[in-house]
């Protein structure tokens, strides 16, 4: 079997999750004796068996012309931004979805609407993902799989040695709006919690990292940079527990990460939050606002929180999540031949 992976997004432009997801899945499917490269859009020759596009395809045409020579198409997709929407706003988006196929089609085929009833297989990181792409595009319901995130063995490993409690939380992202990184900052002062920040901006000069910046004050907004993995895992260990106030996430790896560690949650009081971790033993739900009123929850969470001895929730490693890549693939392709 040979698969091609296909991704709109330069990571070059953009890293965070995706990047770390594809990167992954690459890897262990290779380990598991799948050959897999890269789309080379230059390359008239190259051959496959299975199409996977990492977000929606530009074009149903896409879709149509891959079939026409005998791959199979797959799709990974985040619904995050969509999904975490009230009930009212997804109704509307319905209504506007059906109004556009009908009274404005080529509008539905530049938004590449009408891949979910063509695509051979579709994968979702959370459920509440999968049931939004079938309540507003459609999506074949016979074909949608959700498989979560995973993480290395060796870090699963890593975030589970000991380590004396530090006096701190952690927080770790991308600082930039969508992840509230500025709002968390301001409460953490307010409330006097020290919360270490570990992540980088898009770009250096970005005016939000900048704000960001302004609030590092080495007691309750600490902020060590960018570091590398082991020191990452090193601040995850001796931590009392994990904030993250994104307004919308896809299974979050850094989540997955403090869960492997042992840490309780404190999560937005969004969709994203509240649906995707059922079995955390330990998950708190902050509704987002002014700075005065986060601090109030930060605050308790903060005197409560302690490292727990086990991972918080259940979760597998990226070798487990490529073997349902894999049964992905070869259910499209059994299709095919059958």
């Amino acid at each position: 079997m040979k698969v091609i992976f296909s991704n709109n997004m330069p990571f070059a432009l953009a890293h965070g999750g995706v990047q770390t997801l594809l990167e992954a899945i690459m890897r262990e499917l290779q380990a598991l004796g799948v050959t897999v490269e890269p789309e080379r859009w230059w390359d008239a020759q190259q051959t496959g068996d299975v199409l996977h596009y990492f977000g929606r395809p530009p074009m149903v045409q896409h879709v149509r012309l891959a079939h026409q020579k005998g791959r199979r198409v797959v799709m990974f997709e985040t619904l995050d931004q969509t999904a975490s929407r009230s009930r009212l706003e997804l109704f509307g988006q319905r209504c506007l979805t059906r109004l556009g196929r009908a009274v404005l089609p080529g509008l539905t085929v530049r938004l590449a609407w009408e891949v979910y009833r063509e695509l051979d297989a579709m994968i979702y990181v959370t459920p509440i993902e999968w049931a939004a792409a079938q309540y507003l595009f459609d999506a074949d319901p016979t074909r949608g799989h959700v498989i979560t995130h995973g993480l290395e063995e060796s870090a699963l490993a890593a975030l589970r040695e000991p380590a004396a409690e530090g006096d701190y939380l952690v927080s770790a992202a991308t600082i930039a709006p969508r992840k509230h990184t500025v709002l968390l900052a301001q409460a953490a002062r307010a409330a006097r919690v020290p919360v270490v920040f570990l992540g980088k901006p898009y770009a250096a000069d970005d005016s939000y990292f900048r704000q960001f910046e302004a609030l590092v004050d080495g007691q309750f907004v600490r902020y060590p940079g960018y570091v590398s993995e082991a020191e990452k895992f090193r601040w995850l260990r001796g931590a009392r527990g994990f904030v993250l106030c994104s307004q919308f996430e896809s299974g979050c790896i850094a989540v997955y990460e403090a869960s492997a560690a042992g840490l309780p949650l404190l999560l937005s009081d969004l969709p994203w939050a509240a649906t995707a971790y059922p079995k955390a033993r330990q998950l708190r739900l902050a509704k987002l606002g002014s700075p005065d009123r986060l601090a109030g929850v930060l605050g308790d969470f903060y005197r409560s929180a302690h490292r727990l001895p086990e991972p918080n929730f259940p979760m597998q490693s990226w070798r487990e999540v490529a073997r349902q890549y894999l049964a992905v693939y070869e259910a499209t392709l059994a299709r095919r031949a059958a």
